[in-house]
């Protein structure tokens, strides 16, 4: 109960800090399009890396992190199911919402840290950078009021343990 009390405490914080304009367009940025230009961005450096080993290895690992996090994060929702915070707690937010379904686990922190993390695992310079991108891309779902704290803790743990296993998978 307290550890509940202390993430609806603190996802709530989160979210009020965003009031300050400059603050509430970069969570509105990161929320909706940074994920897209992380996409890109890793496109990009792939394509600059025309290796074909290292391109097919990436290109392996990410899509069976992305295929194992969406079976985790399939897992996890059917255990905890929770309304997002703009419901529970009757906030306005910050982006468009008509699409969301349940709050738990955060399928964009898992999807930006099974993007990221391979990257960091073949690139290690790259990948400080990327995952630092998805670090932003899981806070500013907090920040504009989609998802609680503990959403994309468990959602980027899922993306960072499903590139393990597709490591584990494409290397051995």
């Amino acid at each position: 109960m307290f550890i509940a009390k202390l993430d609806h405490s603190l996802s709530l914080a989160l979210f009020r800090l965003t009031r300050e304009r400059s603050i509430h367009t970069v969570a509105v940025v990161f929320a909706r399009w940074v994920f897209w230009m992380l996409l890109l961005g890793i496109g990009f450096f792939v394509y600059a890396h025309q290796e074909p080993l290292y391109v097919a290895e990436l290109v392996k690992m990410m899509t069976l992190a992305i295929a194992f996090g969406f079976i985790g994060n399939l897992w996890f929702g059917k255990i905890i199911v929770r309304k997002r915070p703009f419901i529970t707690h009757k906030l306005h937010p910050l982006i468009p919402t008509h699409w969301l379904g349940a709050s738990f686990p955060s399928d964009h922190a898992m999807l930006s840290f099974a993007i990221a993390t391979p990257l960091s695992v073949v690139d290690p310079v790259i990948g400080v950078w990327a995952l630092s991108v998805a670090g932003l891309i899981a806070l500013s779902r907090v920040s504009v009021g989609v998802h609680y704290l503990s959403d994309v803790v468990v959602g980027s743990a899922v993306g960072v343990i499903a590139t393990l296993l597709a490591v584990f998978f494409v290397l051995f």
